[in-house]
């Protein structure tokens, strides 16, 4: 940080600007944008972190556990199939999830939910949460909520896909969406739960049934460097001799 405040052309006596009367509101305000959504997305992961040890609680009585599964087996008949993320992860797959799927299906949607729990995907969507609810009226905001939600079962799906075929982890999110149960209805996951059949079922599907070839990891590796790349590209140019 030294070298690169010598190289803009700053020295340790130099005035530093935003301390007069005027420059104390303009670091104020900016910095409380800052803050603001820091401040939420801890409210939001205590929240969850709540909702999920009571569930856990509620499960400890009425679910049992498969050791062969690694999972919570919940006695209902309504297909579902969750995990409840955290420093006590749990995986909880219902009665009628494992009458209707094949052992193949079944393991494809388990690794699903590994995948969200090694993934740690409830921060992102906490984060996503945080900033929904502090910036409210931007529908950028609401938007960006829905899309992380979705981009992360995108994730899990990906992961299930390396490990187990196509078709499997296909019919699987069909047959439990479509909640082929006595009574009917898709089985929707608790507060702070992270399900299978989460949002956008159908766009998933669509996507796992394309069979376009996939980008090469090298291409991916190429525009994840430029991306983080781009936001240091102003205070280098900023920075540099003869600027300015």
């Amino acid at each position: 940080m030294s070298g690169l405040l010598r190289f803009c052309g700053l020295t340790f006596d130099a005035p530093i600007p935003g301390t007069g009367p005027l420059g104390v509101p303009a670091i104020a305000v900016p910095a409380s944008v800052a803050l603001l959504p820091l401040a939420r997305f801890g409210h939001e992961l205590l929240r969850a972190r709540r909702v999920r040890a009571r569930h856990r609680g509620v499960l400890d009585m009425v679910g049992r556990r498969s050791a062969r599964l690694r999972a919570t087996v919940l006695d209902h008949d309504t297909p579902a199939a969750y995990c409840l993320p955290g420093r006590r992860p749990r995986i909880v797959v219902s009665a009628g999830a494992l009458r209707l799927l094949s052992p193949a299906q079944l393991e494809s949607v388990l690794e699903h939910e590994r995948a969200h729990i090694a993934g740690r995907h409830h921060l992102a969507l906490a984060a996503a949460e945080a900033f929904a609810r502090v910036f409210r009226w931007l529908p950028l905001a609401r938007e960006a909520r829905a899309q992380t939600a979705l981009l992360l079962e995108m994730a899990a799906d990906d992961r299930a896909l390396r490990r187990h075929p196509r078709q499997a982890l296909v019919s699987a999110l069909y047959t439990m969406a479509a909640g082929h149960a006595p009574g009917g209805g898709a089985g929707h996951a608790p507060g702070g739960a992270l399900t299978a059949t989460g949002p956008g079922a159908v766009v998933r599907l669509r996507r796992m049934l394309d069979a376009r070839r996939r980008p090469h990891p090298a291409l991916c590796g190429v525009v994840v460097t430029v991306a983080a790349g781009l936001p240091l590209l102003p205070p280098l140019l900023g920075c540099a001799p003869g600027m300015g």
